[in-house]
Formats: structure tokens, C-alpha cells, sequence
């Protein structure tokens, strides 16, 4: 009991596994590849937070203009209040004279508020930092156009590029398969000497020769799908494929004017007529 469990436990995770690998392997068109490299690409993430950063700079040069309020407060606690002397007689006219009295005078608590407006009614460092980040706002967008462009003839390149190179895989196999049964045809003529040797290695040669071209152009292929990875934005190790066929877009063909009176036809007619007579005189 317990091996069938575990049999059935293992059957279990190698479908999850195959499942997940075909749902890994799934065929990527252009405009998938465009979409992705427009969220995940590296240089247009650096563009969108350039456009962030110049549009929070223009923010902050416009702050400048808004009118300003200041509040500030000081406070203060005397803890020992100072003296003062006062002549007796000042307060009493009956007291002699040259006697004094020290007496405090204020409270021990003093609160000093204070409060400030600024408005800026003409500034030509503010006016000129706002035209400035304005301007650099602008560069930064038409910078960002630019690069979304380099990034879809970039990323349409590299799918064309591998959708020819997967023709042409598939064309050298169909070769290869064909110069191994001509192999296999002329060593059998050989070995009935109705061959020669040379042509067996003639056909070796050429065999040899399409195995190396596949080798090379599967490299190239792979080199053009991590190209084209690094282009979207997605990890090398994931498992990309792309759609075989291409679909070629039909281009509109304009077609001449047509005229509604035959006004021109006329003006030919009279042309010719004019030329034959002075071809006659």
C-alpha cells in the first residue's frame, strides 16, 4: 500500500511538472513580446522614472510661486525674576529718606508669537527654473518615444531574424535527412561495386558538411532568443517560443484618380489631330 501511494504521489508530480513545462513552453507572438518589453524592459522603466522624476522637478520649481505662511513662537521661563530698588518715600511719603525696597517687577512666563506671509509677485530665478524643467520635462518624453521605438524595431528584428533561422533549421533537416538516405543508397552501390568510393565520401563530405551548417545556425538561433529575452525583459533560463509562420501584411495599392469629365481626353484628341496636319503639310 504504501509503494502504490508513493507511485501515485510520483505520477502526480511528474504531471504537475508537465503541465508547468507546457505552460512554461508556450508560444510567444510579436505583439506578446512587444507588450512584455514595454512593462518588464530595462530602458523604459528608466525612462518612465526619468518622466516621473522631471514632472515632481517641475512641481517642486512651480511650489516656488505659491504664497508662504511662517508661524514661529518663542517662550520663555524665568525662574528667578530680577530686582529692582525702590526709594521708600517713592511710595510712601512718610518714610524717610535713603531707605529702599527691592521689589520684582514681571512674570515668569513670556510667549513671543509671530506670524509671516510671503507672496512672490515677480521672481526671474523661479519663472526661469519652471521654463527650464519644463523644457528638460519634454526632452525626457521625446527621449522616452525614441527609446519605446528602438525597442519594437529591436525586438522586430530579432523575431524575424529567428523565425528565419527556424526555417532554416527546418531546411537543413529535410537536407540532412536526404543526404543520409544518399549515403545509405551509395554505400549499398559500393558494396555491390556498382559505386565508387570517392562518391561515398563526396556524400560523407556533404553530410558532414550539413550537420555542421545546423550546429551553427542552431547557436545563432539560440543566441537570438536570449537576445530577444534580454530585449523583453524576462529571465534567460525561461523556456521561449516562437510562432514558425510569418504572416506577411497585404500593402494598400492606390489606384490613379479617375476623372469625372473627359475633359483631358478631349485635349489628347485635338493634340493629335493637330500633329497629323502639320505631319501632311
Amino acid at each position: 500500500m504504501k509503494l502504490a501511494n508513493i507511485h501515485k504521489h510520483y505520477v502526480a508530480l511528474l504531471l504537475i511538472i508537465g503541465g508547468f513545462q507546457s505552460a512554461q513552453a508556450q508560444t510567444w507572438t510579436l505583439q506578446q513580446c512587444i507588450d512584455t518589453a514595454q512593462v518588464h524592459n530595462k530602458n523604459l522603466q528608466m525612462s518612465r522614472n526619468n518622466i516621473a522624476m522631471g514632472e515632481q522637478r517641475e512641481k517642486e520649481a512651480k511650489a516656488n510661486l505659491i504664497p508662504k505662511v511662517t508661524a514661529n513662537a518663542d517662550y520663555k521661563y524665568f525662574a528667578n525674576l530680577p530686582y529692582q530698588l525702590l526709594p521708600l518715600n517713592a511710595l510712601n511719603p512718610a518714610a524717610p529718606l535713603g531707605q529702599f525696597r527691592a521689589a520684582q517687577f514681571g512674570v515668569p512666563h513670556n510667549i513671543n508669537p509671530n506670524l509671516q506671509l510671503t507672496m512672490p509677485l515677480y521672481t526671474p530665478q523661479v519663472y526661469g527654473a519652471i521654463q527650464t524643467t519644463k523644457i528638460v520635462s519634454e526632452l525626457t518624453d521625446l527621449h522616452y518615444q525614441k527609446t519605446e521605438e528602438q525597442i519594437y524595431f529591436e525586438i522586430s528584428n530579432l523575431y524575424f531574424n529567428a523565425q528565419i533561422m527556424h526555417h532554416q533549421l527546418a531546411f537543413i533537416d529535410s537536407n540532412l535527412i536526404n543526404a543520409e538516405r544518399l549515403l545509405k543508397n551509395m554505400q549499398l552501390l559500393n558494396e555491390q561495386l556498382l559505386a565508387k568510393g570517392t562518391d561515398v565520401s563526396k556524400v560523407k563530405l556533404q553530410v558532414s558538411q550539413l550537420t555542421t551548417q545546423k550546429e551553427t545556425i542552431k547557436i545563432k538561433y539560440e543566441q537570438v532568443l536570449n537576445a530577444l529575452k534580454f530585449a523583453m525583459g524576462i529571465s534567460i533560463e525561461q523556456n521561449l517560443q516562437i510562432e514558425p509562420n510569418i504572416q506577411y501584411q497585404n500593402t494598400n495599392e492606390y489606384t490613379p484618380a479617375s476623372y469625372p469629365s473627359d475633359q483631358p481626353r478631349i485635349s489628347l484628341n485635338r493634340s493629335v489631330s493637330y500633329l497629323a496636319k502639320n505631319n501632311t503639310m
